[in-house]
């Protein structure tokens, strides 16, 4: 507990000290700039927004009609091995379900938030500039970590909970613990592989231009087509 509250302390000064260095530039550009910085950052995240939800929307759904399928199919079941697979996948399911609840991406609301503030002066463009910028970092922080390997561990661990449940805890042969991790551990790696990164590669890309001062109209990121898939369905979409 004490490493994951250094952790996130670290985060948040990261990103306390990016607002700072944020509003500073901002302070420093014309308004020209500023407003297409602001548009960029705005169509980055109005175009991420889609498929942010699609992803934690449909986890959340399969999830969730996977856990109350399960539930209701092993109290009709007469097999004991039947009831003791559905109970186990019912908890790993019902776990993933309160994570979509308890950690979604914020790239699903951050684009209303930022059109929200006020911006019908320079002053108020370059206030509000310095918060897109550190709307843009945080949801590209949230896609990160959703890829990274402590997502992985965290599931994994479930997982491997989820086998030694069927293998020791109802003295099943160690072949059905290993299956049931495996399943589980299958369903976990394309929930998060399938996790939208577009935020990460929108503030890379908007850190590396240098042209907003001379742009026009600041131009998004060029589309990109994406798989998302749950327990249950695949959904092919295309992110502008």
């Amino acid at each position: 507990m004490k490493r994951i509250e250094r952790a996130t302390t670290v985060v948040l000064l990261l990103v306390s000290v990016a607002g700072v260095a944020a509003a500073q530039d901002a302070r420093n550009a014309s308004d020209v700039e500023v407003t297409n910085r602001l548009a960029y950052i705005q169509g980055s995240l109005d175009g991420g927004r889609k498929a942010a939800n699609l992803w934690r929307n449909g986890w959340l759904v399969g999830y969730s009609a996977a856990t109350f399928g399960q539930i209701a199919a092993q109290t009709g079941s007469h097999s004991d091995k039947q009831k003791q697979d559905l109970l186990v996948g019912a908890a790993t399911t019902g776990l993933g379900a309160i994570g979509q609840l308890a950690f979604p991406l914020d790239a699903g609301f951050l684009a209303d938030q930022l059109r929200a503030m006020p911006g019908d002066t320079p002053e108020a463009r370059r206030v509000k500039l310095a918060s897109a910028e550190s709307l843009l970092r945080r949801s590209a922080a949230q896609e990160e970590l959703g890829r990274s390997w402590k997502t992985h561990a965290i599931a994994g661990v479930v997982n491997v909970a989820a086998g030694l449940v069927i293998w020791r805890h109802y003295d099943r042969p160690a072949r059905d613990g290993l299956l049931t991790f495996a399943l589980g551990q299958f369903v976990s790696e394309v929930q998060i592989f399938t996790q939208p990164t577009r935020a990460v590669r929108d503030l890379r890309a908007y850190e590396r231009r240098s042209d907003f001062e001379h742009a026009a109209a600041a131009t998004g990121p060029q589309r990109t087509w994406y798989v998302s898939a749950w327990p249950g369905g695949v959904a092919v979409g295309c992110r502008f």
